[in-house]
C-alpha cells in the first residue's frame, strides 16, 4: 500500500519516448535552461525496449546510479537485456548506447522509500570530455544549499518536449518540512525546493542533483504535479554510500 500523503505524489518515470533513433516524447526539467554539449558528462539517459524511461548518473566506468522504480515494473525486476544507457551527448539523438548487464534495485524499496538502484554495464565506458563519472556526496548539506538538477524529463504538465538535456537550480529543503509535506518519515530522503514553474518532471526519475561536482540526490517523485510550489523528492546519496559501495564491490 502507498503511504498516506499530505500531497499527491507522482513517480517521475516515463516509457513513452521512442528512440529509433529520434525521440518523439522525451520529457524534461521544468523551467531552467538547455545544457551545453558535455556540460553534464555524468548524465545518462536510460532506455527500455527503445523507449526513453529515466535519467541516471555515471559513478564508475561500469556503473550507473538511478532510481529503483526505473528498473522495476512495480516490484518485479525488468530483464536487463531490455535496457540501454545513452552517454556522451546532451542530445539523445547523438552520443553512444551501452548494453546493460544487470540491475540492482534497493532490497528495501517500497512506498516511495529507498528509491535508488545501480545499473552495471556490459562493457566499461570510455571516459572522454563528454563521458565522466561524478563523485558521491558523503555529507549532509545545510538547508538552502543550491543544487543543480538535470534531466531529459518533461518541461511541464501537458507541455511540448525535446531530446535536449535541461538543467535548473533547486535548494535543499529542511528535513522537517520534507517529512511534513510527504508524510514519509524514513531516512534517505532529501527534498529540493524551487520557485513555481521550476523543478523536476516526468522522465527526470533517477537523474542527478549535484552540488560542487558531487552527486547529492537521485530524482524520485514530485508533489501535486510538475513545477508546483511543493518540493521534489530525491534519494539522498550520502545516506546510501555504504549500500552503493557494497553492491559494486560484490558484483
Amino acid at each position: 500500500l502507498l503511504p498516506t500523503m499530505k500531497c499527491a505524489t507522482i513517480l517521475l518515470a516515463v516509457a513513452v519516448a521512442t528512440f529509433a533513433p529520434s525521440v518523439s516524447e522525451a520529457r524534461r526539467i521544468v523551467g531552467g535552461q538547455f545544457a551545453e554539449e558535455h556540460e553534464f558528462p555524468y548524465q545518462i539517459g536510460l532506455f527500455l525496449d527503445g523507449n526513453f524511461r529515466c535519467g541516471g548518473s555515471i559513478i564508475d566506468s561500469q556503473w550507473i546510479l538511478t532510481a529503483s522504480h526505473c528498473v522495476l515494473d512495480g516490484v518485479d525486476t525488468i530483464p536487463a537485456k531490455g535496457f540501454q544507457v545513452h552517454v556522451g551527448s546532451a542530445n539523445l539523438e547523438q552520443g553512444q548506447l551501452y548494453a546493460v548487464a544487470e540491475t540492482f534495485a534497493h532490497e528495501k524499496y517500497g512506498s516511495f522509500q529507498n528509491d535508488i538502484a545501480l545499473i552495471k554495464l556490459q562493457d566499461k565506458l570510455e571516459f572522454s570530455e563528454g563521458v565522466q563519472p561524478i563523485e558521491l556526496n558523503t555529507v549532509e548539506l545545510p538547508v538552502d544549499t543550491p543544487v543543480i538538477i538535470s534531466g531529459y524529463g518533461r518541461i511541464g504538465d501537458g507541455q511540448p518536449i525535446s531530446e535536449q538535456l535541461k538543467y535548473n537550480t533547486a535548494f535543499v529543503e529542511s528535513k522537517e518540512i520534507c517529512r511534513s509535506l510527504t508524510g514519509l518519515s524514513g531516512k534517505g530522503l532529501i527534498c529540493f525546493k524551487s520557485p513555481a514553474d521550476n523543478g523536476a518532471c516526468n522522465g527526470d526519475s533517477g537523474g542527478p542533483a549535484a552540488h560542487n561536482d558531487k552527486l547529492v540526490g537521485v530524482a524520485n517523485f514530485v508533489l501535486q504535479g510538475c513545477g508546483t510550489q511543493y518540493p521534489d523528492g530525491y534519494a539522498e546519496v550520502a545516506y546510501y554510500v555504504d549500500w552503493i559501495n557494497e553492491i559494486m564491490q560484490k558484483n
